[in-house]
């Protein structure tokens, strides 16, 4: 259980852009300029403000918990959290950051969205919605854009996304805080919002 608990915290949903960003620089697709903008505006758009915002909606008495385990504590915290990575990626673009690392931040920002919605009615899983995107972005970057080039023609980070999303799925189930369905449904919900966002964005 401690192990899983350890996998959640070091793939959450909020660090996701920051892995994004790096991955895109380990890859050689950005230089060290962007790499730096890229970070700098990821930690402060998708981690700093949700995490600040969490603490006071939760002092505030508008939360239960930080941790947001409640399906009624989740539409404030996700939209506002979808709001910041829409401005993270206009920030990015006014930077002339390349439009395939940005849109990726928009995906995020749909996915987040539409998990918004969707709890209303039912407490879809965000951890594995999170991991579904990134590696639907990654999947398509593969499919449509020449991606292996970057990476000596290797899937060797594709596959290396892939074990990740299956580590936070198997995670999230080993915590039991979502039922099979919303865990898978999630993932799906995530994976082609990644996937099919790039077409529009890019």
């Amino acid at each position: 259980m401690e192990l899983a608990r350890t996998v959640l915290r070091l793939f959450h949903p909020l660090l996701i852009p920051i892995y994004n960003i790096l991955l895109f620089y380990v890859i050689g697709f950005i230089n060290p300029y962007h790499t730096l903008i890229g970070l700098a505006y990821t930690f402060l758009f998708s981690l700093l403000i949700p995490l600040l915002s969490l603490h006071w909606l939760h002092a505030k008495g508008a939360i239960s918990s930080v941790d947001i385990p409640k399906q009624e504590d989740r539409v404030i915290p996700y939209l506002i959290c979808a709001t910041s990575l829409t401005i993270c990626s206009i920030a990015l673009a006014y930077n002339n950051m390349y439009p395939i690392v940005y849109a990726t931040l928009y995906a995020g920002a749909i996915s987040l969205i539409v998990c918004s919605l969707i709890n209303f009615w039912w407490k879809i899983s965000i951890h594995t919605t999170a991991i579904g995107c990134w590696l639907g972005c990654v999947l398509h970057l593969y499919v449509i854009w020449p991606f292996g080039y970057f990476t000596g023609g290797s899937s060797l980070v594709l596959s290396l996304v892939v074990m990740i999303a299956g580590l936070v799925g198997s995670a999230r189930i080993a915590t039991e805080r979502h039922s099979l369905l919303q865990i898978y449904a999630g993932f799906l919900l995530g994976f082609m919002v990644g996937f099919c966002m790039l077409f529009l964005c890019v």
